[in-house]
């Protein structure tokens, strides 16, 4: 299937071949532009059949284009922020995150080592009852044994042996309860959080400061991250705010303004003449900038002024505009620089008087010399207005000069005429492109309908018209 739009052999611009675009309010707009110009509502079928839509296919594309580039630089900015806040809210969360584990973590210890103290306290406690509980049905089972060993209405050897056995008793009773609390309160002491001198109260400590040190940790990593980011906000910033300021520049182009200024030092220096660029200086007029330079001829007996602009909106008067440029510069004639016909009113050349002229120039495609030749006919008609030799003189060099600018009216002409050859020849080239794709098309009709007869089915000739 072919590309309707694509780029050319270079990739330096985009080629449109029957592109079609159905909507109500594109075509009320083409309405406008039958002439080549925005205008009033055509509404009149002949002129619209027979109009060239190019120019208004060239002007929405280009400002389609800049909205578009526009917009997607503002997504891409937002999309960045975005990011950014994104970023900086998942730091703060890790770091309250962490923070919390840290917390959990040393709570958690604290309260397996509690425990762990709990359950030792309790089985000291049911050791030491098991003892004593056994310690007492030892001496019970002695007793008993003695006094069956030994027994009688009044053995005298049992009377004897009793207050030994219970004071033997009563003393192991209250060497095991002694053992037993000093034991107990050792091991209280060993698992008490409370206790400085603890091993769990320094593990517990320990561990704060270890939660201390990550805490900090966490907290300085997202200061630096922070700052880091707003950085990067500061910089993106930074970055809009001068593209900002490059869409907002001022009428004139500089860098239109220094191409062209570069070929006129190389053409005032082949006429022994001197360019000055005077865009920044102030002229005669006060605080007046008009006049970006002034072509000096000879030793100064004659001046032509220049002034350039790449606008697209600007909407200048090239008349009153070229006038007081010329008194600001005290100069005797003026050429007016555009880059397209499409500024400059559809023209190549536009003559507003004999020493007036603005001119469609693009320093990156067109001919230098038209440009010298149009600077040729202005610095005469600068010599020419500023002369003071015999009257039949002057007029026998302002027919010349006449008859020269009558020439740069045919070299408009012609530029017109090829742009429109160039245009015929690409409308036959997408023709035969179009009748190409549609024989394909067909053809490939004709194969996957041949792809879908069964293979067993009889042919009849003269099913085929």
């Amino acid at each position: 299937m072919p590309n309707n739009a694509h780029f050319n052999d270079d990739f330096t611009a985009v080629d449109i071949e029957r592109f079609t675009v159905q909507d109500k309010d594109v075509a009320r707009e083409a309405q406008r532009w039958t002439a080549g110009e925005r205008g009033p509502i055509v509404d009149d079928p002949d002129a619209l059949s027979a109009a060239d839509l190019g120019t208004l296919v060239a002007e929405a594309i280009k400002i389609g284009a800049h909205a578009l580039s526009a917009t997607g630089q503002a997504q891409d900015a937002r999309a960045l922020e975005r990011m950014v806040k994104d970023l900086g809210e998942k730091a703060a969360d890790t770091s309250t995150k962490a923070a919390e584990a840290t917390g959990l973590a040393v709570k958690t210890a604290s309260e397996v080592m509690t425990k762990a103290s709990s359950d030792a306290k309790k089985a000291i406690t049911d050791a030491d009852k098991a003892t004593r509980q056994e310690l007492q049905n030892s001496t019970k089972t002695v007793v008993s044994e003695i006094q069956r060993l030994f027994g009688g209405d009044h053995p005298e050897v049992v009377e004897r042996l009793l207050p030994i056995l219970a004071k033997f008793g009563a003393d192991l009773d209250a060497k095991a309860k002694t053992t037993f609390s000093a034991l107990h309160d050792k091991a209280v002491k060993q698992f008490d959080p409370s206790d400085p001198t603890s091993p769990i109260a320094k593990h517990t400590a320990a561990l704060d400061v270890q939660q201390q040190k990550l805490t900090t940790l966490i907290a300085d990593n997202h200061t630096d991250l922070t700052k880091k980011v707003d950085e990067v906000v500061v910089a993106l910033k930074v970055q809009e705010a001068r593209k900002a300021v490059a869409r907002r520049t001022p009428e004139k182009g500089f860098a239109y303004e220094d191409a062209i200024g570069v070929l006129l030092q190389d053409i005032a220096a082949g006429l022994g003449d001197e360019y000055t660029d005077t865009h920044k200086v102030t002229g005669v007029i006060s605080r007046c900038l008009k006049g970006d330079g002034v072509l000096t001829v000879g030793a100064g007996k004659a001046q032509v002024v220049f002034e350039m602009s790449d606008s697209t909106s600007d909407k200048r008067q090239w008349g009153p505009y070229l006038d007081e440029a010329e008194r600001n510069r005290e100069a005797n004639a003026s050429l007016g620089l555009v880059p397209t016909a499409d500024q400059n009113g559809g023209q190549s050349i536009r003559v507003l008087d004999a020493r007036r002229i603005v001119l469609a120039f693009n320093p990156e495609s067109d001919d230098p010399a038209l440009l010298r030749t149009v600077v040729m006919v202005l610095r005469a008609s600068a010599i020419a207005a500023s002369s003071r030799r015999g009257a039949e003189e002057i007029a026998t060099a302002e027919e010349k000069i006449t008859e020269a600018i009558a020439q740069l009216a045919k070299i408009d002409q012609v530029k017109k005429l090829a742009s429109s050859i160039q245009k015929n020849a690409t409308k036959i080239e997408n023709d035969c492109t179009g009748i190409n794709a549609g024989i394909q098309r067909l053809l490939t009709d004709a194969l996957a309908a041949l792809t879908e007869v069964p293979g067993d089915q009889a042919h009849d000739p003269s099913a085929v018209a």
